[in-house]
């Protein structure tokens, strides 16, 4: 990335960071992806590369707000819930943004998702939901201790064990049919298989999970064909190539093998709107937070930067997108996950030169 580029990056993250500055504490939603927590990450993130502690503090007050604004109402989604909001602690402190124990911290969330939990043990409500239950527990059992001698993680592999039975009657059984989903979409479908190869990693269930992985193929299979959502099918290869690692039974794997191919084949960016362009490059970003480490550094779509910045630095476009704001498109699957991209393709370059990074695990 050429100098004058990075500059003006630079001033347009500025220029991101003011408006958010004017509109987070505005926003209803508390939640990960289209609310305050999703923000605040991105704050803390803006923080360390701005070297300015405005925004760290800014940050630690979304965070305040989103607290308080916790109640009995709050969905327990990921998009816009408690699972979603429980999951961006985790990962402020595994990054060191916050210092917390999160067993305290999320004590009150922990209990509140279990509640809902046995009332609603999918939480895929639409089809088209990422797995939230999966990405919190998941959470909450990495970077702590793993201690089979101790209650609490005792606790957190049982709820991972419950887990992979819904995994199995979504995918086997199709229990979301129950629910009038017709099928599982793209988003909700990357989301379960990313669960299953934690848990496999953890080794937890692994006879279950093995046999989940059976049906698979026919979920890949329904997305091949379809030409949108190209940073979905881009984070499904990565998932399927990692699946492919993994599973033991060598007809599942020659499957998996020939889906790649398949996928592979059919993922060359077609002729679409440049601000098709800009969407896949935001919700790159927002799986590349969510989804690492499956997702790192080339892991994910590839841009042509250049032509994706030329988009979004064309000052018409550019003042069209901010005065057009609406509450939806201010969160991580909107402006602030444009934001994001661009820190991360700015630091990916600064990786290129010291080999370390804020985005790394």
């Amino acid at each position: 990335m050429d100098l004058s580029l990075n500059k003006i990056i630079r001033e347009r993250l500025q220029r991101i960071a003011n408006v958010l500055l004017l509109n987070a504490s505005f926003l209803d939603n508390p939640g990960l992806l289209n609310g305050k927590m999703g923000i605040s990450i991105f704050f803390y993130h803006y923080s360390r590369y701005s070297n300015n502690k405005i925004y760290e503090d800014y940050a630690g007050e979304l965070l305040d707000e989103i607290y308080e604004e916790i109640n009995t109402s709050t969905p327990v989604n990921f998009e816009n819930g408690l699972t979603g909001m429980g999951w961006g602690i985790e990962y402020l402190v595994k990054h060191g943004f916050v210092q917390a124990d999160t067993d305290e911290a999320l004590e009150e969330i922990d209990s509140a998702i279990y509640r809902h939990r046995i009332n609603s043990p999918v939480l895929i409500n639409t089809g088209d939901d990422l797995f939230g239950y999966g990405f919190y527990h998941i959470a909450r059992i990495l970077g702590h201790e793993i201690d089979d001698n101790d209650l609490n993680t005792l606790i957190k592999k049982y709820h991972l064990i419950f887990l992979a039975d819904e995994c199995e009657r979504l995918l086997e059984q199709k229990s979301y049919s129950r629910f009038n989903i017709e099928e599982l979409t793209i988003n909700s479908f990357n989301s379960i298989l990313w669960f299953l190869l934690e848990i496999q990693k953890l080794n937890i269930f692994p006879v279950k999970t093995e046999k989940i992985f059976r049906s698979v193929p026919e979920y890949i299979e329904k997305e091949i064909h379809k030409p949108y959502d190209i940073a979905g099918r881009a984070l499904l290869l990565r998932l399927v190539e990692k699946s492919i690692e993994t599973v033991k039974d060598n007809s599942v794997r020659d499957l998996l093998n020939s889906m790649v191919e398949k996928i592979e084949s059919e993922k060359t960016h077609k002729e679409l709107p440049d601000e098709t362009d800009v969407s896949d490059f935001i919700k790159d970003t927002w799986q590349r937070l969510v989804y690492g480490p499956y997702i790192t550094n080339t892991a994910g779509m590839v841009f042509h930067f250049d032509e994706i910045f030329a988009i979004i630095d064309n000052e018409h476009s550019w003042n069209k997108r901010l005065e057009n704001l609406k509450k939806e498109d201010i969160g991580l699957t909107g402006l602030t996950g444009l934001a994001l991209g661009l820190l991360m393709a700015q630091s990916a370059e600064q990786r290129a030169q010291s080999k370390t990074g804020d985005f790394q695990d």
